[in-house]
């Protein structure tokens, strides 16, 4: 038979293990697949647009300078041939002590309101995958992320606890993202280069005026300055 006190401890044991797992389980707040996702584009898009600058600290009280961490994940091998396309995951965790809502939605179709005469305001969330070949060439790669949200439509916002975190799975291309960049650059002598791969968020408001007689115009500003997350070892085969 157990004595009292050892039931006793067991039972409390017992309860600080599942209160651990229940802590653990919380802090994935939510997981998106983009690669099985079939993107629906706004029906108005701006005939004209602008930009602003980059903004630090709090935006309508929702992004804290340094909140957010960013990490990146490869699925398969680290080698790239020029074309290939592959599989790569992002987490983005809010490491500050306060809540903080972000852009959920790949859809920019889930933010445009029925109706097509509103004004209406949003954010985007932008992860771009940055290849750096041999020690100081930079080439951005084929396969943004793009997240949009809308504070009057909840379903397209989620919020990150202290702690909390998300991860996206999406595809990316070893192309470059810029047309007028030779890929392979020309001056590379070697068919296999070992470099870096990297990704990098930033975030921006935007708002959409309708407008009239067809001349809709969007207005952006960066309400965070870009956070990059680790570098991952890789080989461009070319």
């Amino acid at each position: 038979m157990f004595s009292r006190a050892l039931m006793v401890r067991v039972a409390a044991l017992l309860l600080i293990m599942l209160s651990m797992a229940i802590c653990i389980k919380a802090q994935e707040r939510g997981h998106l697949d983009a690669t099985q996702v079939q993107i629906r584009q706004r029906q108005r898009e701006p005939a004209t647009g602008s930009s602003g600058g980059v903004t630090s600290g709090y935006i309508e009280g929702q992004i804290p300078t340094q909140s957010l961490a960013l990490s990146l994940e490869m699925f398969g091998r680290a080698e790239f041939a020029r074309g290939e396309v592959f599989e790569y995951q992002v987490q983005i965790q809010n490491v500050s002590q306060q809540p903080i809502e972000l852009p959920w939605d790949l859809s920019p179709a889930d933010i445009e309101p029925a109706d097509p005469r509103a004004t209406y305001q949003y954010q985007t969330a932008a992860i771009y995958l940055n290849a750096r070949l041999g020690q100081n060439r930079a080439v951005s790669m084929e396969g943004p992320i793009l997240l949009f949200g809308s504070p009057s439509i909840r379903s397209t916002i989620i919020k990150l606890q202290p702690g909390e975190w998300v991860q996206i799975k999406a595809k990316g291309r070893a192309l470059s993202s810029n047309p007028n960049d030779a890929w392979p650059p020309a001056d590379l002598t070697s068919k296999q280069v070992e470099g870096t791969l990297a990704a990098t968020l930033s975030l921006d408001a935007s708002s959409f005026n309708p407008g009239t007689g067809g001349n809709s115009h969007e207005d952006t500003r960066t309400i965070k300055r870009p956070i990059s997350s680790n570098a991952l070892t890789v080989r461009f085969l070319f």
